[in-house]
């Protein structure tokens, strides 16, 4: 277990909270005051205390950190580890650190609403229940084409901790595993963790329910990506079927049990269309379900529409690409 190597506490404290906010960070100094401010301004009516974990910071995440506990007003724990060792270090030294009955975890690159841990905390309705999932939301109300933020506005699998909630019983004495990354270049930046999605697994493999906060919500920062990163960004897809063999009830969050959206169903319809349309031309009608939601969900208006469809087409075809390539890799169909 990562012990850290530096802890810092507010001079406010409190014996008994009854939630911890659990954030680990990495180089996000820029989001990080405004993700403790607005989880220290929470309207819950008991106590709470917000745990920060540092994972070897290079950026102004010490300088951020030692600003905020001089001001808060409610208790709040900055640890930092002194050598990178990734996101489920980071959370499991907050787990040992946090003293709730129930475990908040957000992300240093969100914002959570004022009423995130009152209707999150609600939300566990009976003692059958250890985790809820809350919703999440774009920062912005109309991000920019080339862009990247996580929305979550159902129970779909992931149990990302930008937004979710535990009982400290369900979680007991399970961490998050570490092993859960995937390198896909050879390069430190080119991870993709998934720690979050095994956690809760396996807190569900124990017995527990989950359930969804609709009105816990938090805004995830939008990212701007250039072009190719954003047309390479459904590589992370390569991780649904990993998921897939790992869980066998991960299926039920996927549309009919093999899509991860009916778009990416569509795609594929209209991709068999266009091959078998040269023999067979009445195919070509397989090509209308993805033409008619792409106008409806992605519609055709700004500046260069020729452009946004074939940004599109190359998304659709990295995701369809990765997706094939793992369910091969991992012999579990997800598409």
């Amino acid at each position: 277990m990562p012990t850290p190597d530096l802890v810092l506490r507010s001079a406010v404290t409190c014996e008994k909270p009854i939630v911890s906010i659990v954030v680990s960070t990495r180089n996000h100094a820029r989001f990080l005051g405004r993700t403790v401010e607005a989880a220290m301004a929470q309207d819950l009516a008991g106590e709470f205390e917000m745990i920060v974990v540092d994972d070897a910071s290079t950026d102004e995440t010490p300088a951020v950190m030692r600003e905020a506990i001089a001001a808060a007003k409610r208790p709040l724990v900055y640890a930092r580890l002194d050598t990178n060792r990734g996101p489920a270090a980071g959370r499991n030294a907050g787990l040992e650190l946090a003293r709730g009955r129930y475990i908040a975890f957000t992300d240093s690159d969100c914002t959570p609403t004022p009423g995130w841990l009152r209707e999150g905390l609600a939300a566990f309705t009976s003692p059958e229940i250890g985790a809820v999932q809350g919703r999440t939301e774009a920062a912005r109300e109309k991000p920019p084409f080339f862009s990247h933020y996580i929305e979550t506005r159902k129970l779909d699998g992931s149990f990302s901790t930008s937004n979710i909630f535990y009982r400290r019983d369900a979680i007991g004495d399970l961490r998050f595993d570490p092993r859960c990354t995937y390198n896909r270049a050879g390069r430190p930046d080119s991870n993709y963790f998934w720690e979050d999605t095994d956690l809760g697994w396996r807190v569900m493999a124990s017995g527990w329910q989950v359930a969804f906060a609709d009105r816990a919500l938090v805004h995830h920062e939008v990212l701007e990506l250039s072009p190719r990163r954003w047309i390479l960004w459904p590589r992370h897809l390569e991780l649904m079927p990993a998921k897939a063999a790992r869980y066998p009830g991960f299926r039920r969050y996927l549309f009919l049990g093999t899509w991860v959206s009916p778009m990416h169903l569509f795609f594929e319809l209209a991709l068999a269309g266009l091959v078998v349309a040269p023999l067979l031309p009445p195919a070509l009608l397989l090509t209308l379900p993805y033409a008619v939601t792409f106008v409806r969900s992605r519609g055709l208006g700004g500046k260069f529409p020729p452009a946004k469809v074939a940004a599109y087409l190359a998304w659709d075809s990295v995701a369809f690409g990765s997706l094939f390539a793992a369910s091969i890799r991992h012999r579990r169909l997800v598409l």
